[in-house]
């Protein structure tokens, strides 16, 4: 597996002899590449599977959308953070190591400058803060940031649920964060403008949506089918906004965070998928294979996955190895439905 060297330049700043230290852990980490577990650092994640990592490794984890209003202001002596691609985190979670640090305290900031990682020191020196810089080679910085005084950064209102984006049966709420967060899928909503026939005659008692985001899949599935959806994300986020979305509309949808539904124990009759083929800022080749084992894990034998993904991502292949019938009933210029039936269960596993 890739190590990522603006975590490896981050890792050396890591300092045990501090008292209180809080370290921001976004999608991108590779938790076997983290350094030992140091008990007075509190780990703050929001990705479920990163958060379960980290604790079976030691780490103080708590899992949340980075909900740090508990917290007293000026309480930590550091705080770590690798730059998050999404641009409005950044600047909510600089925002919020401003408010948290001693005075004497300091955010180490890392990551690559094709991610703008420079433009982020620029603004926290241009907001009052001072920046002392390093790097490991000429892509990957870091800097210790200090404040004077709370900063504030854009970040977009981040903690904000609001009405990102409507159709003709739903307004949808969501916030930045959450992957596609203001836009209707293309995909999903080719998956549900044939759902109904590529179901057929069957009618399924129970549906799994999994890698939910704000929950466009899961309740027009509930709506449309009249049962009950789980809808299951990694993403605090997610869970977040696919809540709030499920009680606006009044759909029986139960949103669970969760990591490919490996933690959920029931099957369904149905199965629907817009799997996500990246993690954090690079290609992960495994979610594939992830996605199509939790798929098979979670239908009953004679239930049914459909699955959208881009025109030329070759996933059928793969899929055989978990399904026994793999047809692909709907294609357009830039996506193509996948449409599972008869689970190899003894195939189908799923790693936490």
């Amino acid at each position: 597996m890739m190590r990522d060297k603006a975590f490896d330049l981050l890792y050396q700043s890591f300092n045990p002899a501090l008292p209180n230290t809080l370290w921001f852990v976004d999608e991108n980490l590779i938790p076997e590449h983290a350094p030992a577990a140091m008990g007075n650092t509190r780990v703050i994640a929001n990705r479920y599977h990163l958060h379960r990592q980290l604790l079976d490794a030691g780490w103080h984890a708590e899992f949340s959308d980075f909900d740090c209003q508990d917290l007293a202001p000026g309480s930590y002596d550091q705080i770590y953070l690798r730059i998050p691609k999404e641009k409005a985190l950044a600047h909510y979670l600089i925002n919020t190591a401003s408010r948290l640090l001693a005075p004497t305290g300091s955010l180490i900031l890392s990551g690559l400058k094709q991610e703008g990682i420079k433009g982020f020191f620029d603004r926290a020196d241009t907001a009052g803060a001072q920046t002392e810089r390093w790097k490991l080679d000429k892509e990957t910085w870091a800097a210790a940031i200090t404040f004077t005084q709370p900063i504030t950064l854009d970040d977009k209102d981040y903690t904000t649920l609001r009405p990102a984006v409507a159709d003709t049966s739903f307004s949808f709420i969501s916030k930045p964060g959450v992957y596609g967060w203001n836009k209707i899928d293309q995909g999903s909503q080719l998956l549900i403008e044939h759902l109904r026939d590529i179901i057929g005659q069957s009618k399924p008692q129970s549906a799994l949506d999994i890698g939910c985001g704000y929950g466009y899949l899961s309740l027009h599935t509930g709506k449309m089918l009249s049962i009950p959806v789980i809808a299951t994300d990694t993403n605090a986020a997610a869970i977040e906004c696919c809540t709030a979305n499920a009680t606006q509309s009044n759909v029986n949808i139960s949103a669970v965070a969760d990591d490919c539904a490996h933690h959920i124990d029931s099957v369904f009759d149905l199965v629907v998928c817009n799997p996500p083929f990246h993690s954090g800022f690079g290609v992960e080749s495994q979610l594939t294979d992830r996605f199509l084992a939790s798929a098979a894990q979670h239908l009953t034998p004679d239930g049914q996955a459909i699955f959208v993904t881009n025109l030329h991502i070759g996933i059928e292949k793969k899929a055989a190895d978990y399904f026994s019938i793999v047809d692909t009933p709907v294609q357009t210029n830039h996506f193509k439905l996948i449409h599972l039936r008869l689970p190899k269960k003894g195939k189908a596993t799923v790693s936490d």
